[in-house]
């Protein structure tokens, strides 16, 4: 945030250039080491931090859904946040259509070759049948599943403030890992 107001104050112009070359190759490229990655990152940053962004209604998508609005008050940014869909469709980040398709049918191949993993092979005389087999896994993954994190102990010693965005993040890093736990032990339980 300091080096961004450093930039758009200091300047006469804004340094669209220079503000995608420090996100995308100091601040984030630094921390990625994939190539492709890195390439990825300065096609999205390149697509939001350009000229355009000042024009009222620029497009950042094709269908029109993702513009930037007019600047006024931080109620009128909340608003248009809250009404943009809440699993954002594949053009939100610069994806065709077919990307969210190839998703799905990946995490369907991977729920269909778990769901395959703990069916018995064969069966043989003194062999376990499919339900012994799904109680032991079900048993061995809720012996290893830790108990939830004490969300009042992590927002006492990691408090939410505007200065430590990071503490915002493991605030809710945690409610959604709760979650998770609570939905595990749940479904365990009933297995």
């Amino acid at each position: 945030m300091k080096q961004l107001k450093l930039f758009l104050d200091d300047y006469e112009v804004i340094p669209y250039k220079v503000l995608n070359y420090l996100g995308a190759e100091i601040n984030y490229g630094g921390r990625v080491t994939d190539d492709k990655d890195v390439r990825l990152i300065k096609t999205i940053l390149t697509k939001y931090i350009n000229e355009g962004i000042m024009t009222d209604g620029h497009k950042f998508s094709e269908s029109g859904k993702y513009i930037s609005i007019p600047a006024n008050v931080q109620e009128d940014y909340v608003n248009y946040i809250k009404d943009l869909p809440f699993n954002p469709h594949p053009e939100a980040f610069g994806l065709h259509e077919n990307a969210e398709i190839t998703t799905n049918q990946t995490e369907t191949r991977r729920i269909l070759e778990s769901i395959l993993s703990i069916q018995p092979r064969a069966s043989t005389a003194g062999g376990k049948t499919r339900e012994q087999v799904i109680m032991e896994i079900s048993i061995d993954i809720e012996s290893k599943t830790p108990p939830a994190f004490d969300l009042e102990f992590v927002i006492e010693k990691y408090p939410t403030e505007y200065t430590e965005s990071m503490n915002t993040v493991l605030t809710q890093e945690v409610i959604r890992y709760n979650k998770l736990l609570t939905m595990m032990a749940e479904m365990l339980a009933n297995v």
